[in-house]
């Protein structure tokens, strides 16, 4: 009984007591899933095509590269929009872009272009619901209750980037590919269903009318100018090119430090799952005092420097899953953290325009990241990519211990 306590202490839905939010968290759940399994078959009916690791590369690319392009102008229509339409509108395009592909593969043998098109398509449509996510929440809870909602929030994601593609890749044992699709369009219509019982939100109001360019601008200017986001987003870069391009890497990791069989990557890759939900967790316990999620996002950073160094003496498989394990739950911790962080400093009439870039960093610096860090790896050295994160993370810690005390009293004066 002991025990089932303590287990029972890591979990906090504070923020499900809010109606409105509970809502929002069922059609998050069905929402997110569906968006992983369709990325997940997008992945898997290019790889049956053509067998190629290029292609696969391309359609990942297609599927993130909108993020990277156009994830800030949805930002600034999410500022804009009442949020409550924009989600329905936003979720009723996902489902009818992935009814399009079951209605499409049904009738004709999907082809490369075919499936390229369509990735990239559903890609565009899925970059449009960042936005909006992060501009709806805070409207739907208290800033002291934020940290649970965001905490809540990142346990979906990281929890449905493992089920879905497991979820998908069994019931391509049974169905065919194209009834995936269906699946995940009544997901998302299921998502639509949940929101249509959210209150109308409308957008705050504006100081005056600009154009959609300007507002653009001005979402840059505003972070640009703040030190203390800038600072967090310099957080949220380098754990990008840390522990989550680490994470990016764990086929090579698995190839390079164990046998490099199916079995160890599985292993693996549940460590990181299991790690990013006890991230995830210990953050949704968290209050909403700035000075206190600082210094965690210091420590978790100092912490993943530690554990990236005992990875160059070769540990074995289950010593090194326990290290994936701690550098996932810790950079869950420095991601959610971090954007929590820049929503309590952003006002509602420029948050869109302000968590897309967030987003950009966060969901594109992975790729970027694993990029250079794969190339060092490969043409120079792993552990020289290794010493390289072990720096850069040393580096985050000592710099958000050397600032924080200065952007706080700066960002109370402003």
């Amino acid at each position: 009984m002991f025990y089932l306590k303590k287990l029972l202490f890591l979990f906090d839905f504070t923020a499900l007591k809010s109606t409105e939010f509970r809502h929002y968290f069922f059609a998050s759940w069905f929402s997110t899933l569906a968006v992983w399994m369709g990325r997940f078959m997008f992945g898997w009916l290019i790889w049956e095509k053509t067998e190629s690791f290029f292609w696969v590369g391309i359609i990942s690319s297609a599927l993130l590269l909108p993020t990277l392009i156009i994830t800030p102008f949805f930002g600034v229509v999410s500022d804009r929009i009442e949020l409550r339409k924009g989600m329905l509108v936003w979720l009723s395009s996902q489902s009818l872009v992935s009814f399009v592909a079951f209605v499409l593969f049904v009738f004709f043998s999907p082809s490369l272009w075919s499936l390229l098109s369509l990735g990239f398509i559903f890609g565009c449509v899925a970059s449009a619901g960042s936005p909006l996510r992060m501009s709806l929440i805070p409207r739907l809870v208290s800033k002291e209750v934020l940290p649970n909602a965001v905490g809540l929030g990142a346990i979906i994601f990281n929890s449905s980037r493992v089920i879905s593609p497991a979820l998908a890749a069994a019931l391509l044992t049974v169905i065919a590919p194209e009834y995936i699709f269906l699946i995940a369009a009544m997901l998302f219509s299921m998502a639509v269903l949940f929101n249509t019982r959210l209150s109308a939100l409308p957008p705050a109001q504006r100081e005056k009318k600009q154009s959609k360019f300007e507002d653009l601008i001005k979402g840059f200017r505003f972070a640009y100018q703040s030190d203390f986001i800038l600072l967090i987003l310099l957080m949220t870069l380098i754990n990008s090119q840390v522990g989550r391009a680490l994470l990016e890497l764990l086929p090579a990791l698995s190839g390079t430090f164990t046998e490099g069989n199916a079995r160890d990557l599985a292993i693996l890759t549940a460590c990181s799952g299991t790690g990013s939900i006890l991230g995830a967790l210990i953050i949704a316990r968290q209050k909403g005092d700035k000075q206190h999620l600082m210094r965690l996002i210091m420590f978790a950073m100092l912490g993943t420097a530690l554990t990236i160094l005992p990875i160059i003496i070769v540990p074995p498989v289950f010593v090194l899953g326990g290290l994936i394990c701690v550098i996932s739950l810790l950079m869950t911790m420095i991601g959610a953290g971090s954007q929590i962080l820049i929503q309590l400093s952003t006002h509602d009439e420029i948050r869109g325009r302000v968590m897309s870039i967030w987003i950009m960093i966060a969901l594109g610096g992975p790729a970027i990241g694993a990029f250079f860090m794969g190339a060092i790896a490969e043409f120079i050295s792993f552990n020289l990519m290794l010493l390289l994160m072990f720096s850069l993370a040393c580096f985050g810690a000592f710099w958000l211990g050397y600032k924080r005390k200065t952007v706080l009293l700066e960002e109370r004066v402003i």
